[in-house]
């Protein structure tokens, strides 16, 4: 009798599960639809105690312990967040103390401290086995006592870096002369080395100059160093606190509020007095839903907090962390998975006064509304342009906006929330699966009373 009841309860739900599926499927990824999460691999798991020579927890610009086989380790952690793309700080060979990876002796080695070229093989291929992507931080410069810079026959390959880096350890290092044929040639045969040697999937080049390599089809993305720290800011000066949503472009190739060029989000939204986990939700909803490819720094679903400090890289504890901010992360890489037009579509601009934002991603046959009420009380917007017959189903908080009389449809947010809405056909009540659910329920009460007196019958005999 239990057994019947309860494959009876669970039909509506395998129901309720294929009505609400609607995932693409055998379409080949664009980088466009990855969700990344960025990882300083020193400070991610130790997890190899053998490679543990010159590690001091307690200095910050000493080697910490991260290694491969700890973030091999931990690949079920990360994909249960949804992540789809794994971007790790460089890997190559480096000078003593180059605990970044930023510091490159050689390009075409692993660093001791982090592991082996074996490790490095089977991490990326645990990481395709759960059809993840991994790109590889790739410096256009070296260490300040590179062999090169001794070699007459490598004269050319080399220039002088910048002293204005955004953080300490990266001023002055020699740059990689992009004009020299035979360095661009080391590079795109280093990028080759990577690829056939431990199956990695892109690369994002990091370079003190504008001087990039852009149009090789294995970079992912680039960041000039001087510039480095723009984009994020825009961002952080937006969601750090209430107030109004200005001031930042939707036409990017990524989005990001943090970085290993910038500080912690994290303090930032403290330094104000805000709960940094509420200005996370915000932020995270923006980058998660406009146009470009979020990278979320290893450490922010914990959050992590720098003390206002880049070069302070702290160590993250898997194990620890905010349950509301990785719920948040889930569901968002859930959606970009899900919508293709949160991923392709065009993004469109609906209303944007005294801190709430409301703005549309439209692909074929799908629309989607993201709101963001970035103020410190509600906000509300009336939307006039959707047409008759629509409802806003919410995503995030699960809410449903209709039609008013007037044919508009009244959007209220909130103080410091947001939400995504897909724009569907308006339903009203779904009388047909309140039904169905109301009929299994009646013949689950009925077999209930059926077997209840048959019980009683065979007591009294």
């Amino acid at each position: 009798m239990k057994k019947a009841a309860g494959i009876l309860l669970l039909i509506p739900l395998f129901l309720l599960y294929s009505l609400n599926d609607g995932a693409v499927e055998g379409e080949e990824r664009r980088w466009q639809d990855e969700s990344v999460y960025y990882i300083a691999v020193d400070r991610f798991f130790n997890s190899d105690r053998s490679n543990d020579e010159q590690v001091d927890v307690q200095d910050p610009q000493a080697y910490h312990g991260g290694d491969l086989s700890g973030l091999t380790s931990q690949l079920d952690y990360i994909e249960e967040l949804g992540f789809t793309t794994l971007q790790l700080s460089p890997v190559m060979a480096n000078a003593p103390g180059g605990f970044h990876g930023f510091w490159v002796t050689d390009f075409q080695a692993v660093e001791e401290h982090l592991g082996t070229m074996e490790e490095m093989r089977s991490f990326v291929k645990e990481a395709h086995d759960r059809d993840m992507k991994v790109v590889l931080d790739f410096p256009l410069f070296t260490a300040a006592d590179h062999p090169w810079t001794g070699e007459e026959a490598k004269a050319g390959w080399l220039k002088e870096g910048v002293t204005d880096a955004p953080v300490s350890w990266l001023d002055d290092l020699p740059q990689l002369e992009m004009d020299n044929e035979a360095a661009r040639t080391y590079i795109e045969e280093t990028m080759q080395f990577w690829e056939e040697e431990a199956g990695v999937d892109g690369f994002h080049l990091v370079s003190q100059t504008d001087e990039m390599m852009e149009e090789e089809d294995a970079v992912f993305y680039t960041t000039h160093l001087q510039e480095a720290g723009d984009l994020p800011q825009q961002l952080r000066n937006v969601f750090q606190a209430p107030g109004a949503v200005e001031g930042i472009s939707s036409d990017v190739r990524v989005q990001q509020l943090d970085g290993p060029f910038t500080g912690r989000f994290t303090h930032e939204a403290v330094e104000n007095g805000q709960n940094p986990i509420t200005r996370w939700r915000l932020g995270l909803t923006y980058i998660f839903t406009t146009p470009g490819i979020p990278v979320v720094y290893y450490g922010s679903e914990t959050p992590l907090d720098d003390g206002g400090d880049p070069e302070t890289v702290p160590m993250i504890n898997v194990k620890a962390g905010n349950e509301d901010l990785k719920q948040r992360i889930e569901k968002l890489t859930s959606m970009r998975d899900q919508y293709p037009a949160i991923t392709r579509g065009e993004y469109k601009e609906l209303y944007n006064e005294n801190g709430l934002l409301v703005f549309e991603r439209r692909d074929e046959g799908e629309s989607l509304m993201v709101a963001i009420n970035n103020a410190a009380e509600t906000k509300t917007a009336e939307l006039d342009h959707l047409g008759s017959g629509l409802q806003l189903r919410g995503l995030l908080q699960d809410g449903v906006v209709r039609e008013q009389a007037d044919g508009t449809y009244r959007l209220a947010m909130d103080r410091e929330t947001a939400d995504v809405f897909i724009i569907e056909g308006n339903s009203g009540y779904n009388w047909l699966f309140i039904g169905f659910v109301g009929s299994v329920l009646l013949l689950f009460t009925v077999a209930v009373i059926v077997l209840s007196r048959k019980s009683r019958q065979r007591e009294k005999e």
